[in-house]
């Protein structure tokens, strides 16, 4: 070996040691631990669990009234978490239906509109009848919510609750669950239609709350009062469904009202107009869920993964967006029905038939073929008329919008908040907005538990500390900012998509190249696929995904991909 041999050897060497030593550091000393539970108290809400629903720390419901605008489920889990702290909560909900018997009844309405498009109960709602799955954390928290949730779940099906298993394909390549790395106690997740959904959450609610009333009609605006700290909400003006008016004092005001963002419009008036910042950009993305009656025996012959009977997931087919745009979603779901969603950016094809669904399938491309047991499970649909009891959802995905209510906090009434889609509305193709209404209300939950009222001396009465909402925007901002992030940078992989005002598509280029090597080596490794899954599933910190020893992994693969070295 030569001088200069040598001396590379001995600098390579070196240089791995410094790696390792520098590995073992960051990931397994006490640093690392430190910086991992920091980021699961600011980056997530698990650490919110073990008191959702619980009471007090004081032991005393704070004296006063909420008014939680918006009845969906935003609103419901905000009202649940209310109802602990708070003596009275008042819901106003637009849709008068909801407060009958029809608004906890899971009998089906069934029936058709014209072409075959199920009729939407919900006009508030656009998604009401869409395809939906829930991640890991929202069960965990209906678990603290309410004690008995599973056995109330599992009255409407013995399967709601089942695997979260995902049976997740980018680009025709199986990304298999890390069932392994759990030692056979892999997470559970709930698992059923969104209006199942809402509809046990509010029969739930209005069982469990006594203190919660419900009212017909819509916030429409608030009365606030200045002190000499910052302005508070003093009251909130209700507006019947016969249109009249009455004003209720409130400690704490909360907008659910979803895209509709009623807050924007209460906060900023002709005498004091106030510019909240808010970033919005166009996906176009397009799906339509069509739904089958089945009976489960004529599914028995069909080569599903793990048997239909049980799988709850049985695809989500996601593209490789180097060379596709279209999403297939499959699930199994209550009162014996199978939903299949065809779903993309720019997608102008509307099923209507189980060929039209062929179609669309037979039309995707990928880096590996599509799974073959689709095909015979749209077979077995078609040999059992299934296609006769058929309804087709269309949606069109709004444009996605984040409204920056954190970086004008100090100018917000003290007392008015807002979570689920009222500050942020991100593309459904994750099924990530039931969830992010979870992490809000978990999120208020948290500052309820620690804040105790002040006394105001102007009103005589309790009132929540001067610094309450602008703790809540900062707080629950950090929690979900990483979704507006990562769903806008997956979006802008299309040129079809209409990016914020002042950006390019470019923005997010690094992350899509991390994501797209992140996947290439969780294939392989499936102690780095269980962190993907529990990062997802916001049951885990995101920043698992670039802890030092699994970002050297990442960079390599994208290094062997830019060199063209693949592995099978």
């Amino acid at each position: 070996m030569s001088f200069l041999d040598e001396l590379i050897s001995s600098y390579f060497t070196y240089a791995l040691a410094v790696v390792a030593v520098l590995h073992v550091a960051l990931t397994l000393g006490p640093i690392a631990k430190r910086r991992r539970n920091k980021n699961i108290e600011e980056l997530t809400a698990i650490n919110e669990l073990p008191n959702l629903g619980k009471p007090r720390l004081s032991g005393k419901r704070i004296d006063g009234t909420v008014v939680v605008a918006g009845g969906s489920i935003a609103g419901l889990l905000t009202a649940r978490i209310c109802s602990t702290h708070f003596s009275r909560v008042i819901v106003v909900e637009p849709e008068a239906w909801l407060s009958t018997k029809a608004g906890v009844s899971h009998e089906l309405t069934g029936g058709k509109g014209e072409n075959g498009k199920k009729p939407n109960p919900r006009a508030r709602v656009m998604q009401y009848n869409a395809i939906h799955n829930y991640h890991v954390y929202t069960l965990y928290a209906l678990r603290e919510l309410f004690p008995n949730f599973d056995a109330e779940a599992r009255k409407i099906d013995p399967d709601a609750i089942a695997s979260s298993d995902i049976k997740l394909h980018v680009g025709g390549r199986h990304l298999k669950a890390p069932h392994g790395f759990y030692k056979g106690d892999f997470p559970m997740h709930f698992s059923v239609n969104r209006h199942t959904y809402e509809t046990l959450l509010r029969k739930l609610v209005k069982r469990d709350c006594d203190n919660i009333e419900y009212v017909t009609g819509t916030v429409v605006g608030i009365n606030t009062i200045t002190n000499s700290t910052r302005d508070r909400v003093e009251s909130a003006i209700i507006r019947s469904k016969d249109g009249v008016e009455t004003t209720e004092p409130t400690l704490l005001v909360v907008d659910c009202t979803g895209p509709a963002s009623a807050a924007l419009k209460w906060v900023s008036t002709p005498a004091k107009p106030l510019k909240v910042p808010r970033d919005i950009y166009d996906p176009k993305m397009f799906y339509t869920t069509c739904e089958f009656e089945v009976n489960p025996a004529a599914m028995e012959k069909v080569p599903i993964p793990g048997g239909y009977a049980n799988s709850r997931v049985i695809l989500v087919y996601t593209p490789d967006p180097r060379i596709a745009r279209n999403t297939v979603y499959i699930f199994r779901r209550e009162h014996n029905t199978v939903q299949i969603a065809c779903g993309g950016w720019d997608m102008h094809e509307r099923p209507r038939s189980i060929d039209d669904i062929r179609t669309f399938i037979s039309q995707i491309k990928g880096t590996e073929p599509f799974p073959s047991f689709v095909s015979q499970l749209l077979d077995a649909l078609e040999d059992n008329n299934c296609g006769a009891s058929a309804t087709y959802t269309d949606t069109r995905c709004p444009p996605c919008h984040s409204i920056k209510y954190h970086a004008v906090a100090d100018k917000l009434p003290s007392n008015l908040i807002a979570l689920g889609d009222s500050v942020m509305r991100v593309n459904p193709v994750r099924g990530q907005g039931c969830t992010k209404a979870m992490i809000g209300a978990a999120t208020l939950s948290g500052i309820l538990q620690r804040c105790e009222p002040i006394f105001d001396q102007s009103s005589g009465r309790d009132i929540l500390p001067h610094n309450f909402g602008k703790t809540f925007w900062e707080k629950h901002n950090r929690r979900i900012a990483s979704l507006w992030v990562q769903t806008k940078a997956d979006d802008y992989n299309w040129a079809t998509t209409v990016p914020v005002e002042g950006e390019t598509l470019k923005k997010g280029a690094f992350l899509r190249w991390y994501g797209r090597n992140f996947l290439n080596v969780a294939y392989h490794n499936e102690r780095i696929a269980a962190v993907l899954h529990n990062s997802s599933m916001f049951i885990a910190p995101g920043t698992d995904a670039i802890s030092p020893d699994i970002a050297i992994r990442v960079v390599w693969a994208g290094f062997k991909e830019f060199l063209g070295i693949t592995r099978s």
